[in-house]
């Protein structure tokens, strides 16, 4: 019986973004695999903070904080979840280095591009926390496919983690405010 290999995965940065907003697993695992694509995810992140930063602009203090949270959260997120891995669910036979978690959750922030809409009078919010939610599955599915995760159990505490630490540091900035 034939069964070819599937083609390689683009590598490019749209088509990496475009498939890891539709949730692609193959993409997540590429990423996770491939140590050249910091660049891309980089890239990725910093236009996402700029994105939740004009998505907030009607207050200068409040855009400056969502850029800055926006960066932390990819970096929470990607720990939380390189650690949890070591720790809790260090059975599973799946690699997950920090540098590879940061890609994976990286790239699932495309959906937070999305923000920079935010700033529709109306509309902004309901956009706001849509992209979020994209945002939050991309990396539950990005988490769960490369960890070899069985179901979604593991990477729904693994966010549910990320979101405490990520809610404590906004509150801890937002009080300033």
């Amino acid at each position: 019986m034939f069964e070819p290999e599937p083609p390689p995965a683009p590598r490019d940065l749209s088509s990496r973004l475009f498939n890891a907003a539709l949730l692609n697993g193959r993409t997540f695992r590429d990423l996770n695999e491939d140590e050249r694509a910091n660049g891309q995810v980089y890239a990725l992140v910093g236009a996402a903070a700029i994105a939740s930063a004009i998505g907030s602009m009607d207050d200068p203090a409040v855009a400056v904080s969502n850029a800055f949270l926006v960066v932390a959260g990819w970096i929470i997120y990607a720990y939380t979840a390189a650690f949890l891995r070591g720790v809790l669910f260090d059975s599973i036979h799946a690699e997950a280095t920090r540098p590879g978690m940061l890609r994976v959750v990286g790239i699932a922030y495309g959906p937070a591009l999305f923000r920079v809409f935010g700033i529709i009078p109306n509309f902004g919010d309901v956009i706001w926390l849509l992209s979020t939610i994209w945002l939050l599955v991309a990396i539950a599915v990005g988490l769960k496919t490369t960890l070899g995760f069985g179901n979604y159990w593991p990477p729904a505490g693994i966010l549910v983690l990320g979101m405490v630490l990520n809610g404590l540091l906004s509150g801890l900035i937002f009080a300033f405010l």
